[in-house]
């Protein structure tokens, strides 16, 4: 079945974040029509309506289920996302067949769930539609959007859990609310099915948080979700209605976000300067509760707030050094100045001066002899004359050519002509700046410009892709192809998200 085919109506659905821990309790699966076209969604406990997902972790292991299937299992901070690629992803199948694990991956694929003949239990997996390797830095940014929208749903079920109301009614109810259609429908679905409960709200906000807290360095990794969805406990409706974001801990998004964007794979406290990334000690920590390699091991041993004091006292010398270093060149341009016009450094350059010009000597150290000057006038046969005593060029025997009243003209017409040659050199300089400026206004990176106007065509509820390529093409004449090739970048690293068809975020 083709990807249109499946969406139905040639629309694209909006890829979710969400964790693995929570797809794993997802069984429940129905279609939004009866006939074949109509898109196909997994409901999540919280209500999260899934046709597309788009996860970021470690992918661990690849196995060879059948002759042309292979199984990937893809670790997040929570637990594990299963993909199966076949004949019908001939992309991802190579990815897979090459990969060496572990590693880490972006994954985009179609939510499914599959129930054996022979047993009650559903799985949860995932139809591969492309997979990339990624980095520490795209997995960190995309557990804390995991995070954020994991919050929101969760704060949006509180508040439903706290009205009278199910089905179509509460539906409604959360529309009017400002709810999203798609989220309002799978509540409704989900409160019905799972009976969703406060304490599995709660358990599943804290697993939530511990994985933000895990990219901060501030836990080794996350405790399991072992409660289902319908586990009683004593939380209250009133301790996770609209608990989208806990404000009790507003610094460890902001510590997330900051470190995500300044990640590198090899800082060292040696090589540690202003913005180096102080998580990547725990760049493989949070493989999950299922990765047993030995490199997920080492790293989960590692001491974070260790690494970040260490990150963040090398920074400070740094910073410090910078100052240091502006303020000595401040200081010796300023006693440069101050020497140069002191009198005494007047009264040095004066008497340099001095000694340069002439008229300081005797001339008659240099006179010669009487006896001398007969001797050579005898020897040579010569009147000796002294440098003083140069003749007219006519009487020196000097030959004075003769002048031509056309050549007397001549001086001008060379100032003209040198006067055009100045200014058509003028005119090429001017023309080879204006070109340099226009090369200059190429974007060098054209994902990181195209993240860069998204943001400035955002007006709050996203920037459309179509203006998008259109003022690419307008101000730097990127062709259209280039562009939409680097959305997709984009989106496949986490710069980006779509909240709506058509439309893009910057991250």
């Amino acid at each position: 079945m083709s990807e249109s085919e499946d969406d139905g109506a040639g629309e694209r659905e909006v890829a979710y974040r969400l964790f693995a821990a929570e797809f794993e309790d997802a069984d429940l699966s129905y279609s939004a029509g009866d006939d074949d076209r109509s898109p196909n969604y997994v409901i999540t406990p919280t209500g999260a309506r899934v046709n597309r997902l788009f996860a970021v972790g470690v992918l661990t292991e690849v196995e060879q289920v059948s002759d042309d299937v292979l199984r990937g299992r893809v670790v997040d901070p929570t637990g594990a996302f299963v993909t199966y690629a076949g004949q019908y992803q001939p992309d991802v199948q190579a990815f897979l067949e090459r990969a060496e694990t572990p590693m880490f991956v972006a994954m985009t694929g179609k939510a499914r769930t599959f129930q054996p003949e022979d047993s009650d239990q559903v799985y949860s997996s995932v139809r591969p539609e492309s997979i990339n390797e990624v980095d520490a830095e795209t997995r960190d940014r995309w557990t804390v959007q995991a995070t954020e929208q994991t919050l929101d749903r969760i704060g949006t079920v509180g508040t439903a859990l706290g009205r009278d109301q199910s089905g179509e009614t509460l539906e409604a109810a959360l529309r009017d609310r400002g709810v999203s259609e798609e989220l309002s429908a799978g509540i409704a679905l989900a409160l019905d099915h799972y009976g969703t409960t406060p304490t599995y709200l709660d358990r599943l906000r804290e697993l939530a948080l511990d994985a933000a807290r895990v990219v901060a360095g501030q836990k080794g990794e996350v405790a399991e979700l072992d409660i289902t969805p319908d586990k009683s406990g004593p939380i209250s409706v009133g301790d996770v209605a609209d608990a989208g974001i806990d404000t009790s801990t507003p610094e460890t998004a902001d510590a997330v976000t900051e470190g995500a964007s300044d990640s590198s794979d090899e800082t060292t406290p040696d090589s540690a300067t202003v913005g180096d990334n102080v998580y990547e000690g725990n760049a493989e920590a949070t493989t999950g509760k299922e990765t047993t390699t030995d490199t997920t091991a080492e790293a989960t041993t590692t001491t974070e707030p260790e690494n970040e004091a260490v990150a963040m006292d090398e920074s400070d010398r740094t910073e410090e050094a910078v100052t240091e270093t502006e303020d000595a060149t401040t200081a010796e341009s300023a006693s440069v100045e101050e020497t140069a016009t002191t009198p005494e450094a007047t009264e040095k350059a004066g008497s340099a001066d001095t000694l340069d010009g002439p008229g300081e000597f005797d001339p008659e150290e240099f006179e010669l002899e009487e006896e001398t000057r007969k001797q050579v006038e005898e020897e040579f046969g010569t009147e000796f004359q002294t440098g003083t005593e140069v003749d007219e060029p006519g009487e020196a025997d000097i030959e004075t050519p003769a002048v031509d009243d056309s050549q007397e003209d001549e001086p001008e017409v060379d100032t003209a002509t040198g006067d055009d040659e100045t200014a058509t050199t003028q005119a090429e300089s001017e023309s080879g700046d204006d070109s340099e400026t226009e090369s200059a206004d190429a974007p060098d990176d054209l994902q990181s410009a195209v993240v860069e106007l998204m943001g400035e065509l955002d007006e709050g509820d996203g920037a459309r892709s179509v203006d998008i390529v259109e003022e690419m093409t307008e101000r730097y004449g990127v062709p259209t192809e280039e562009t939409e090739s680097a959305i997709q970048d984009a989106l496949m690293d986490g710069e980006c998200y779509e909240p709506d068809e058509g439309t893009l975020k910057p991250i």
